[in-house]
């Protein structure tokens, strides 16, 4: 999930600087029209006419003035151009706004900053309370400025209009310098210089805007534009694909290789799969390693197979960089418009979830969305909003089953496991909800509930069973490897003044490799008194080396090797040598999920295991419920009835 919020802030710069980059865009292309406007006039045509209609849309004023000091040294300003004709020829006091303005400084206000004075009727109401921006200009050895006006129920001008405005003086100055008609060849050839490095900054922020710096490829934003035109030209009898590709195992190279080989086989990767689209197709890349291709257009699905099958053959081959033999692939969704989709949006979202589809099933392989993927991605979207809701609503409540020894058949200990109670009181296994809440990032939140739920109730609990009995505490791989989390659970387990008592039941996967769990939060688990146990043991990948290192001080047997052990003898072997594996160590094995009493004579027979968990000796039960039942420290003999169904814990 770390990975995951890396990723996500990096979208979200990449975000931003797309949008401060159209921005740039916009500026550039303002100033190219008033350039425009300044260069093609003919004769006496007043330039800033044109002027005038290019600033409107950006600017959004409701009238604007140019004056220009009269003489040196003078202490008024003539009217020279304005969106108001009459207003030109009028002679203006300098007050204090216009002083600033032709020092060179931009000056904006929000009201009381339109003239004190108007010397004239322009034709609109001049109140002299209007937001104003104020915009420096000059002319040989005369200076200027622009005065853009507002009505006063509009608001005043912000930062954006000021960045623009920057851009735009020296324009302006141009600009008036034609409408004076006596622009030198030094001047005009200034102008047409600058006009020239305009066009190629505007071409150069449209490349940054829209395209991919590494790949030269659209970027996410030029690729929905795309789309977007392309779908607006199509009709329902047109067919177009849209493939999501996401490389498998790409992290790797970067890890293995570094990042500057990383960047070379991207850049390998788009020259080989632009080798095997056709020109009317667009290819993109839309993140780190992730890539589309728009196939325009298809007659038929089978022509969408034939070319991804095509680029999946091609991307498939090994690369060469820089001695470095690299094999990689690609694991591709694809969904077809209009079949799965009539905008850009829902097209992306559903070949995304059919490259999850291809890349679960095997990686470099091609999955088509099809309305049963839809509709699981429909109710897992549902699933998500409601596990959510739950955790914000505190719905999740701790249940027990109790831990045995089935030879005196006392009860030891119990397992703390995790139950959602929804608003209308129906019960959710686990099975329905925990694998969703570790991909969301929310089963932390979870497991403290549980948590908090059993000290609760962890007074009337030993009142009960006894200071004695045990309780166990589950935690996934994942949540082992973050620090934070651990280190706040192992907090709230040893401010309880019970540590002693509790015992965290980890996977094989967590102790797979030395990280922070081994080297920082399981020396203080020790030193607290908490206790160890591998859960599910059996069905991972246990180093033995490991395990004698980390003095574990529970192995709980995997339910898949006690089913029916009296019927499986190669079962039999494997209980057999963990057995002797925890006599050897001093470790408590305890056999997970005895359900019937045939399973529980072999181990009573055959074995020197005493302790046990299953259906035959008791189901989970809510804490409360457990409390005020009649259930004692010594099994009822009811409960080694055999149950009637499998169950999941």
């Amino acid at each position: 999930m770390e990975g995951s919020e890396e990723l996500r802030e990096t979208l979200v710069e990449m975000r931003r600087e797309v949008d401060i980059l159209r921005t740039e865009t916009t500026h550039a292309n303002l100033l190219l029209s008033a350039l425009d406007a300044v260069l093609c006039v003919d004769g006496d045509n007043d330039p800033f006419a044109g002027v005038f209609s290019a600033l409107m849309p950006v600017f959004d004023y409701s009238c604007a003035i140019v004056l220009v000091e009269r003489r040196h040294g003078d202490d008024s300003l003539e009217c020279v151009a304005s969106s108001q004709p009459a207003a030109v020829g009028s002679i203006w006091k300098i007050t204090r706004l216009f002083g600033k303005a032709l020092s060179g400084r931009i000056v904006t206000t929000v009201s009381d900053g339109g003239p004190d004075e108007c010397p004239g009727d322009f034709g609109i109401n001049l109140s002299g309370v209007q937001p104003a921006l104020y915009l420096p200009l000059g002319i040989r050895n005369r200076r200027g400025l622009m005065m853009l006006l507002r009505s006063e129920d509009q608001p005043g001008f912000d930062r954006a209009h000021v960045a623009v405005a920057r851009k735009f003086s020296l324009l302006a100055s141009h600009a008036l310098a034609a409408s004076r008609a006596n622009q030198t060849e030094a001047e005009s050839n200034r102008l047409q210089h600058l006009t020239e490095q305009l066009k190629i900054s505007q071409e150069a922020l449209r490349f940054r805007a829209n395209f991919d710096a590494l790949t030269g490829l659209p970027n996410r934003t030029h690729i929905q534009e795309l789309v977007d035109d392309l779908i607006r030209a199509a009709d329902d009898d047109r067919k177009v694909a849209f493939a999501f590709l996401d490389l498998d195992d790409f992290k790797q190279v970067n890890d293995h290789h570094g990042h500057a080989i990383g960047d070379e086989l991207l850049r390998q990767i788009a020259k080989r799969v632009k080798s095997e689209i056709r020109s009317t197709d667009i290819f993109g890349r839309i993140s780190g390693d992730e890539f589309v291709i728009i196939l325009n257009p298809v007659d038929q699905r089978s022509d969408a197979s034939a070319l991804i099958s095509r680029v999946r053959s091609r991307l498939k081959r090994p690369f060469r960089i820089e001695g470095v033999g690299i094999k990689t692939s690609a694991s591709i969704g694809v969904a077809l418009y209009p079949d799965h989709g009539r905008d850009y949006d829902t097209l992306r979202r559903h070949a995304d979830m059919a490259m999850y589809r291809a890349k679960s099933s095997s990686k470099g392989g091609v999955a088509f969305f099809n309305r049963t993927l839809g509709r699981r991605a429909t109710e897992k979207l549902s699933l998500e909003r409601c596990i959510r809701g739950a955790l914000s609503n505190r719905e999740f409540r701790c249940a027990l089953q109790q831990k045995v020894d089935f030879c005196t058949r006392t009860i030891v200990g119990f397992e703390a496991l995790s139950r959602w109670v929804d608003q209308s009181g129906a019960v959710h296994a686990p099975g329905e909800f925990l694998p969703l809440a570790s991909e969301l990032g929310v089963l932390d939140g979870i497991t403290h509930l549980i948590v908090d739920d059993l000290i609760q109730h962890l007074p009337e609990l030993d009142a009960k069973f006894g200071l004695a009995t045990k309780y166990s505490i589950n935690i996934s791989a994942a949540q082992s490897m973050k620090m934070p989390f651990m280190l706040k659970l192992a907090q709230r387990i040893y401010d309880t003044g019970q540590a002693g008592r509790v015992v965290l039941e980890l996977t094989e996967e967590s102790f797979a490799a030395i990280g922070p769990f081994q080297t920082h939060v399981l020396p203080m688990l020790r030193e607290a008194g908490v206790s160890i146990s591998i859960d599910d043991f059996g069905t991972g990948y246990s180093s033995l080396a490991k395990l004698a290192d980390l003095t574990v001080d529970e192995l709980k047997i995997d339910r898949s090797l006690v089913s029916s052990i009296h019927q499986r003898p190669r079962n039999q072997s494997i209980l057999r040598a963990i057995e002797s594996l925890g006599s050897a160590l001093s470790v408590s094995v305890v056999a997970e999920g005895i359900e019937t009493l045939e399973e529980q004579d072999y181990l009573i027979n055959q074995t020197r295991l005493r302790l046990g968990q299953g259906y035959l000796f008791h189901k989970p039960e809510f804490i409360a419920d457990l409390i005020a039942g009649d259930g004692g420290t010594r099994l009822p003999e009811r409960s080694l009835a055999k149950p009637s169904s499998s169950h999941a814990a």
